[in-house]
């Protein structure tokens, strides 16, 4: 029958039919053979459940020539099994495994909903592709009710902003299922339907998963100049559940009404969870007293709290605040230190350096990793600090070492990027040597790393590098 393919640009996709799998790959091996303008072969196999040893071997044969030809090679769409077998045998390395749903007929997309670690992703696709074949195909999945098939159908609808479909949504509102109702919830906000805000308003009380949640989502995308009053007053409801939800509503509406509204409820709340969402919803502000209200909590007596206070300045310090951070650095609190660092990322005072620099043999490890991701946003920073890092016995350490070492000193990164691209034990590291001599390709880098192809044994690192110069 013959193997299905097209070349389109230099691209060879072969589509292999499980019916006659080894006869398909030993036709691709031809086709190759026969057409000198293919520089990439992807060999599509989303209707293989399974291989067998001589299709392997026939794969591998295709590989060969594609190495002489200095081709690269990707198999889409291949199962878990499948992936499992090849990394049995060692071969995962010789490929690049990606997923490519434009190869799917529609139906087989629709089943990927049941996956709960590719649904979103397809769904996405979906939109992104949506016309009457697929709008049709999901109103008949609604029909049906699966409830799990329903919830990815009306987000699909909903990403694809098919207005004309509201009646759908609104009539879902009603479902039995939370995971439904939290999703024709959010696609009511996703295309504007106004009509439906104050009836989503009963929601934001639902004891149900994900529910309350939706509809301040939704509220807050349909919000006018009224909603932050109307939110306001569950900031005292007795449940505490409904006053986060209250306080994501209004962060997300985020204008100066919602802000006064929050910077007084942190004054009068007292469970400590709530507080810490406070904290966190109030960094997202821009109004200057937000910074303020931060500053004052770092002095708080609860542990969590002060830490994502440091948190939001971390985000929001323009250096108003910086004498104050940089001395929290060494706070008995490490994560408050961890965060007060990240805040002074791109600081060019050399007293704040130098202070940033002294502290670092005496804090805990999280705070020296963020103390080295901030000097490597620093000018003036010497490299021989960072580069005495790159000894450091800790994986961590020497990565964001020399990631940061590549931001400010790059001829002293690639130095120490060809010292350890093939000898340090972490495949982190490794893989941010890779990356730094890919980034400044010295003379004969391509050479030097397809020879690291023999030896390397991290798929992550082999799939970089032929991602980037081939085999």
């Amino acid at each position: 029958m013959g193997v299905k393919y097209e070349i389109k640009n230099g691209v060879l996709t072969a589509h292999i039919n499980p019916e006659h799998d080894l006869e398909d790959i030993q036709e691709v091996a031809k086709i190759v053979e026969n057409h000198g303008e293919v520089i990439l072969i992807r060999v599509d196999m989303h209707r293989c459940s399974y291989i067998q040893s001589r299709f392997l071997a026939g794969l591998v044969s295709v590989k060969k020539l594609a190495m002489v030809r200095k081709i690269t090679i990707e198999l889409l769409n291949v199962n878990d099994h499948i992936t499992q077998v090849l990394q049995s045998t060692n071969l995962q390395k010789l490929f690049v495994l990606k997923d490519d749903y434009s190869s799917y007929p529609l139906e087989a997309l629709c089943e990927k909903f049941y996956d709960t670690e590719k649904a979103a992703i397809v769904s996405e696709y979906l939109s992104a592709n949506y016309d009457d074949d697929i709008k049709n195909k999901l109103i008949e999945i609604i029909h049906a009710g699966n409830p799990l098939l329903v919830e990815y159908a009306l987000l699909t609808m909903g990403r694809a902003q098919d207005y004309d479909n509201i009646e759908i949504y609104r009539k879902e509102l009603e479902a039995n299922e939370a995971s439904v109702k939290a999703a024709a919830i959010l696609v009511l906000g996703w295309v504007g339907d106004t009509q439906s805000k104050e009836r989503l308003y009963s929601y934001l009380t639902s004891k149900e998963i994900n529910v309350p949640e939706a509809a301040a989502a939704s509220i807050a995308l349909l919000s006018d100049d009224t909603d932050s009053e109307k939110l306001a007053k569950y900031l005292r409801d007795e449940d505490a559940r409904i006053r986060v939800v209250a306080i994501y509503a209004l962060s997300l509406i985020n204008d100066t009404k919602a802000f006064e509204y929050l910077a007084e409820a942190i004054k009068e709340e007292k469970e400590e969870q709530v507080r810490i969402q406070l904290a966190k919803k109030i960094a997202l502000f821009k109004d200057e007293r937000a910074g303020r209200i931060l500053l004052e909590l770092l002095d708080d007596g609860s542990i969590p709290l002060r830490e994502a206070a440091a948190s939001g300045l971390a985000r929001k310090n323009n250096g108003e605040f910086t004498d104050i951070l940089v001395d929290k650095v060494a706070d008995n609190d490490n994560w408050v230190g961890f965060f007060a660092a990240k805040s002074l990322a791109g600081i060019e005072d050399e007293r704040v350096i130098k202070k940033l620099e002294g502290f670092y043999d005496s804090v805990e490890q999280n705070v020296k990793l963020a103390i080295i991701e901030v000097l490597g946003k620093c000018k003036g920073v010497d490299a021989a600090f960072l580069l005495s890092k790159i000894e450091d016995e800790n994986e961590d350490i020497r990565k964001e070492a020399l990631n940061s070492l590549s931001l400010m000193h790059a001829p002293v990164a690639l130095t120490a990027a060809m010292k350890l691209y093939n000898t340090d034990n972490s495949w982190l590291v490794r893989y941010k040597a890779v990356n730094i001599i890919l980034e400044q390709k010295p003379l004969g880098y391509d050479t030097l790393l397809r020879a690291r192809l023999k030896d390397e044994t991290n798929k992550y690192i082999l799939e970089h590098i032929i991602g980037e110069i081939g085999e």
